[in-house]
């Protein structure tokens, strides 16, 4: 029998009975709400002051500065609470508690330093291997991520808005003083539109970006070597119903080059091979979908490259089309080496069963 829907939840072990999409949606706006208080009072308290001191409701003293200190106070709570909840927001339950347990065990000096390279035009594998995994080694970054839109359009609402409180504050004391600012009024109604929009847009991301969750990658070594057989984990949380996931070994070959004035980019996706899909299930709050497979590169596969004009990018790319849903894409750099004296034979190690 299906429960009503209810906004609070006890706890239930390590469980919540709650919505968590509910509830970072309505701590975000919350932090926001405190952020523009904050800065519409102290905006008042300071005009008035400006403006009109002998009519201002405190004069300079311990109540004036007391109140800009607890207005300062919601700007500054307000702001952060609501940064500190979209950053929340992008990093699983799961992760979070992996890093506070490896937190005192990791060596950066050690097997997760990058090792040196001989080869001045691959790139740098130092920023791929600074991350512990939870089921294998290396963590991978994320490079193409909803989380930079939704960051954006939190920064963009909680400027916009707090410069907006500003200019409402003005008008309206210009008003109760009997000099009205006809200007200022009309220029207002356009600042808040956009202020409006700015609130929607920052609200759909994050509901968007809730639904959706987070996606982590992990790889039991790095960097890889051509022909050398590895494994890859897939973490794939939210609360959806997906009605088709894939993950793929993609190459790119990037070219850079002057046409004229102009200076262009062409991007080329030399090689596509798909590693995993899966289709038609669902995924339940605070249980993410996992999936661990082999990762195999080509023995011809060409090793990263990186120069001036030029590159060659190797990735791990996550597609996802879910119902409800716009499909979204995630990649994950990767690094290929050139092959090495050892890479044949660590190959043939790990084709030879374990029983053999």
């Amino acid at each position: 029998m299906a429960r009503p829907f209810r906004l609070w939840g006890k706890k239930r072990g390590a469980r919540r009975t709650g919505s968590e999409l509910l509830g970072s949606v309505g701590e975000a706006l919350f932090s926001a709400a405190l952020f523009l208080l904050g800065v519409a009072s102290l905006t008042a308290l300071l005009a008035a002051h400006l403006t009109d001191p002998g009519g201002a409701p405190f004069r300079p003293g311990f109540g004036f500065w007391l109140m800009v200190l607890v207005l300062g106070s919601f700007v500054v709570l307000g702001g952060g609470g609501a940064i500190w909840t979209v950053f929340r927001v992008s990093v699983s339950a799961e992760r979070r508690a992996v890093l506070t347990r490896r937190a005192t065990s990791l060596d950066l000096t050690g097997e997760t330093a990058a090792p040196p390279t001989a080869y001045p035009t691959v790139p740098s594998v130092a920023n791929l291997v600074n991350s512990p995994g939870v089921k294998l080694r290396y963590r991978l970054p994320v490079v193409q991520s909803p989380a930079g839109r939704l960051i954006v359009a939190t920064a963009f609402c909680l400027i916009w808005n707090g410069s907006a409180s500003v200019l409402v504050g003005l008008v309206i004391h210009s008003l109760l003083s009997g000099r009205p600012q006809w200007f200022a009024t009309l220029f207002t109604v356009p600042f808040l539109a956009i202020g409006i929009w700015s609130i929607y847009d920052f609200v759909r991301q994050m509901v968007i970006h809730t639904g959706i969750g987070p996606t982590n990658v992990e790889v039991s070594e790095h960097p890889l070597h051509p022909g050398g057989q590895y494994r890859v984990s897939l973490s794939q949380a939210g609360r959806l119903w997906l009605k088709v996931l894939t993950l793929n070994l993609v190459c790119e070959e990037v070219a850079t080059y002057r046409q004229g004035t102009d200076i262009r980019t062409e991007t080329k996706a030399v090689f596509d091979r798909q590693i995993f899909r899966r289709t038609d299930f669902r995924i339940e709050p605070g249980l993410p979908f996992e999936q661990e497979c082999p990762l195999d590169i080509p023995e011809e596969a060409a090793p990263s490259f990186q120069s001036e004009h030029n590159a060659v990018n190797w990735k791990v790319v996550v597609r996802g089309t879910a119902e409800g849903w716009p499909p979204y894409e995630r990649s994950f750099p990767i690094i290929v080496y050139p092959p090495h004296d050892g890479t044949e034979s660590h190959r043939r190690a790990a084709a030879v069963p374990a029983h053999s």
